[in-house]
């Protein structure tokens, strides 16, 4: 097969595919894209706390070593005021804390929640000062505290306005910024519950949650992930196609793919595509 036979079928199977599909586009509104993974370059870096800061160059670590983790806070830490940065040994600590509390959890799958709390508490302390330890883990600490707590009231609660009563009373005992955290993650738990129902189901226990505005939001947010889902399973497919195809070498096989990518993604979107096809080829 000459070359330009081979590039007509590249161009109509090209053409097929871009009659099934419409470009998908979000803009990046974010310039320190030089800090970011690929699947990062449509998000904001999060700078509510070091913690989540932490929590946002970590959460690519399947895809990047932690030197390259570390290479890249670097370079975003260091672009900041002198007054506004992280201490980098803290990020180094943090990783490490991770990783034995991923070997923690694996470990004790069927451990009791008390039990598993309390041994959270001691590899925090193996790990951090006292310090840093309330910096980085007392809201978290508190929550499951009170998720105990929580679980304790109920089950000895002798009605459901009993335990209403008893709850509503250790909460009013918080700091406003932590109770409203409290019932925000509670919340939210009850909102990912509704993941399991029907659409009709979900959108009336969310209602309930939420009222009906933001439960309509929620709704228009899940086909707008749904549609990306299903554009990008459909561009793996026809890229499987090329890259399977015996008569392009190598080169034309590349160009392909690009031309593919190119016709249906817009391209501040195109590291993540190539972050999600790297997932999809291990």
């Amino acid at each position: 097969m000459n070359r330009c036979s081979k590039i007509g079928k590249v161009s109509g199977l090209l053409a097929v595919m871009i009659t099934g599909l419409v470009i998908f586009s979000t803009p990046d509104k974010d310039n320190s894209n030089s800090f970011k993974v690929d699947a990062q370059l449509n998000t904001q870096i999060d700078k509510t706390s070091d913690r989540d800061t932490f929590e946002y160059f970590l959460s690519d670590l399947v895809d990047n070593d932690t030197d390259t983790i570390m290479h890249r806070f670097e370079r975003y830490n260091q672009q900041l005021d002198s007054s506004e940065r992280l201490e980098t040994a803290l990020l180094g600590k943090y990783m490490r804390y991770k990783a034995a509390l991923a070997t923690l959890r694996d470990n004790n799958l069927n451990v009791d929640f008390q039990d598993l709390h309390q041994q959270m508490l001691l590899l925090q302390r193996a790990f951090f000062t006292v310090d840093e330890q309330y910096h980085l883990f007392s809201e978290e600490n508190l929550l499951r505290e009170l998720a105990l707590l929580k679980k304790d009231i109920k089950e000895s609660a002798q009605s459901s306005e009993e335990f209403q009563q008893r709850w509503e009373f250790e909460l009013n005992k918080l700091p406003p910024v932590l109770r409203n955290s409290f019932r925000n993650a509670s919340l939210l738990a009850a909102l990912n519950e509704t993941n399991i129902l029907d659409t009709q189901s979900q959108f009336i226990a969310r209602e309930a949650l939420v009222g009906s505005e933001a439960a309509e939001r929620l709704m228009i947010l899940d086909q707008q992930r749904t549609d990306f889902d299903l554009h990008v399973h459909s561009y793996l497919i026809t890229r499987d196609v090329i890259l399977n195809n015996a008569s392009f070498d190598d080169i034309e096989k590349e160009q392909a793919i690009t031309d593919l990518r190119k016709s249906l993604f817009d391209n501040s979107l195109w590291r993540r595509i190539e972050a999600l096809e790297r997932i999809h080829d291990r």
